[in-house]
């Protein structure tokens, strides 16, 4: 019972009052009666129609509301630049019924199968009303892998072969892959109608494919009223069931599904309820974006990955608007400017990537591009442009985006001259630490909202694009709890952990108590050093004070621990993002960057400790980094452990193996090069004393 109040006075009255009636209708049949099941045979789409125009007429006009109104015919001058042989190799897969879950897992099948979990080979009920089966837990397994294929982002491949290749079977393939997931999912029965926002990415790539075949011979009068028939009743679905996203699951599904009503009605102006949809669609995409986007454009889910799906949704709805002279609100651009700039600043150049922080679920909506998935760059070139009419990166093998939602004069505009600097961004809580070759990522921040992750003051660091302190990522959201808690916990986190529990406590899935409470106490840069401080209590009566500083691409990590002890066991985990880590004695590690440069790590503390290397370990369950969803590897993970009864302090320094430290706990010293840094005694004001 106290967890359950202490869910409802972090979530709110408002939110639990609708769980509760929601959860109700589901038990009582009154969801599956206000989304009866049907047959599209059974609609007459002229009754849905406020023009009687053929349909071909209706959508040539449509398709001048849309981002190009031709394949674009300079396209295949692109094929280099734009890695094109790697679509239409991904393509040619997909005619043949193999597919990339994730952009990691290859599946093939010798048919389609719309309600089949690939990871575990079990099928969801096809037959079933959607209210009526479960999203966790399910004999199926994690219902992700079934909405995956579901999605049908299989169709920008398929349209980026054509535009480059021309062959017909790419557009036969849309259309009967279609056809087939109209035949094996009837209205409102099955797995793939449970989430309003699976339906609106659904929505959005049955647009781009219908507008790029527009013209093809294989795309039919029939299997045009088909389609329209099928964006009808997602529209009409998302519109009813929008209250779901908005007031229970608040986060980025709200967005997508804002934006998928908001593509419907601005695209098809001539169904009967097209202009509802825009007006709520545009509404919402407005009001959701300016409280999901903190004021210094960090975003409310806590995530790298969401934020990016948040963004490409935002990206595509403001370039209809501008197509269609249906501009935003300047708030809300600006916004979404800080929101890009957020992101910009917490990535490694050239390679695009960003920490693997917060849930991943391996989301990548459009995908109109042939960079990897952890390239970041191809998403906020395309929202850089869109929201400032400049680009973001120089290099034109990052805007294909740009490309098929801007047209090919975009390429021509100019980039905009950014630095990438030390930054903080107290809102949401990271500060990056910058120079020239490195830069670290500290996070210590009192939620607001709904936690993803117990991590806090977790460190990531980068060197010359290589992630040398990761965070583990996610895994999977439908898995055993061992893996929940390890990847969503504190172990899996460079940081401490007390008495190996977590800094907060684990209600469910998706669901943490005894949120997380932090402080920032110092963060500065200097002339010969940066540095920053912060400290949580998320170990109740033992407080965790960090403090971080850098000079001259040596790092200074200092851990103190103080407060009431009673004979607990502290552990400093260190992940590592590269695979050639050895231990070299009980406090160092040398890390191989490349041939040619080792760092090491070595750490120092004020109790006797013990320490392990672990990669791959299933017992305990530690040293395993997930960069893709449903995909795990293995890492090399240090783990230091020491008994604490009174205040305790680590100092880690971490820097090129060939560099010059000095450690004096005794006396609350460390040199690194010339600079000399004092340590003030732990539970004092700050952590560094730099007078």
């Amino acid at each position: 019972m106290k967890d359950k109040l202490e869910i409802i006075r972090n979530m709110g009255l408002d939110w639990t009052a609708f769980r509760i009636k929601y959860e109700l209708e589901k038990k009582l049949g009154l969801l599956q009666k206000q989304f009866p099941a049907f047959s599209y045979s059974e609609i007459d789409l002229s009754t849905n129609l406020t023009e009687t125009r053929d349909l071909t007429a209706l959508l040539q006009e449509s398709r001048k509301r849309y981002f190009f109104s031709a394949t674009p015919s300079g396209y295949k001058d692109m094929k280099e630049v734009f890695q094109l042989d790697q679509a239409i190799a991904e393509a040619d897969d997909i005619c043949e019924h193999k597919f990339r879950y994730f952009s990691q897992h290859l599946f093939s099948y010798d048919e389609l199968e719309w309600h089949y979990n690939p990871a575990n080979k079990n099928s969801a009920p096809a037959d079933q009303h959607w209210a009526a089966i479960a999203d966790l837990g399910s004999d199926f397994g994690d219902i992700k892998w079934i909405w995956e294929l579901s999605r049908f982002l299989f169709v920008y491949p398929l349209v980026r072969a054509y535009a480059v290749a021309g062959e017909d079977k790419y557009v036969e393939t849309f259309w009967a892959y279609f056809e087939d997931f109209i035949d094996k999912n009837p209205p409102e029965l099955g797995p793939n109608y449970k989430c309003g926002q699976e339906m609106s990415l659904r929505l959005m790539a049955w647009t781009f494919g219908l507008f790029a075949f527009l013209d093809h011979p294989f795309t039919t009068e029939n299997r045009i009223e088909l389609m329209l028939k099928a964006i009808y009743h997602h529209a009409d679905h998302v519109e009813k069931h929008f209250s779901f996203a908005l007031k229970s699951v608040k986060n980025n599904h709200s967005l997508s599904e804002a934006a998928g009503m908001y593509t419907a009605g601005m695209l098809f102006p001539y169904f009967d309820k097209a202009e509802k949809w825009r007006k709520k669609g545009k509404k919402y995409i407005q009001s959701e974006a300016m409280w999901q986007i903190y004021e210094d454009g960090s975003y409310i889910q806590h995530s790298m990955n969401y934020q990016r799906l948040a963004i490409q949704g935002l990206t595509w709805v403001l370039r209809l608007g501008q197509i269609n002279n249906d501009l935003f609100e300047e708030s809300f651009v600006q916004r979404f400017r800080q929101t890009i700039l957020f992101m910009y600043q917490h990535q490694e150049l050239p390679s695009g990537r960003l920490p693997n922080y917060g849930m991943n679920d391996g989301a990548y909506i459009h995908p109109l591009t042939s960079c990897e998935y952890l390239d970041h760059r191809p998403a906020l070139q395309a929202a850089w442009y869109v929201t400032n009419g400049e680009l973001l990166y120089k290099e034109e093998s990052v805007s294909e985006i740009v490309y098929w939602l801007s047209g090919d004069n975009a390429l021509a505009a100019p980039a905009s001259n950014l630095n990438q600097q030390s930054s903080s961004f107290e809102k949401g809580g990271y500060y990056t630490i910058r120079n020239e070759e490195s830069f670290g990522m500290i996070r210590c921040t009192t939620y607001k909202h709904r936690p993803a992750q117990a991590d806090m003051l977790h460190f990531d660091l980068w060197h010359k694009g290589k992630n040398i302190l990761a965070d583990a990522g996610t895994f999977s959201y439908n898995t055993d709890m061992d893996h929940i808690l390890y990847f969503n916990g504190t172990a899996s986190h460079n940081t401490v952990t007390i008495n190996n529990q977590d800094q907060m406590k684990k209600a469910s899935r998706f669901i943490w108590l005894n949120w997380t409470k932090s402080k920032a106490l110092a963060f500065s840069q200097r002339l010969q050093y940066q540095l920053f401080e912060g400290e949580h209590s998320g170990y109740g009566e033992i407080t965790h004070r960090r403090g971080i500083l850098e000079s001259g691409d040596q790092w200074i990590v200092v851990d103190d621990l103080f407060g009431k002890f009673s004979n607990d066991k502290v552990s400093l985990s260190w992940l590592f993002g590269v695979q050639n880590v050895e231990k070299f004695s009980d406090n160092e590690w040398r890390v191989s960057i490349d041939s040619t440069e080792q760092w090491k790590l070595t750490t120092y503390c004020t109790q006797s400790f013990s320490s392990g290397l672990y990669k791959g370990s299933e017992r305990p369950l530690k040293g395993w980094r997930s960069l893709y969803y449903g995909y795990k590897e293995p890492f090399p993970q240090a783990v230091l452990e020491c008994g604490a009864d009174q205040s305790l302090r680590f100092v880690t320094v971490i820097g090129a193996a060939e560099a010059k430290h000095f450690v004096s706990l005794d006396n609350g010293k460390v040199t690194i090069g010339e600079l000399e840094v004092n340590l003030n005694k732990i539970g004092g004001d700050n952590i560094f004393n730099m007078k």
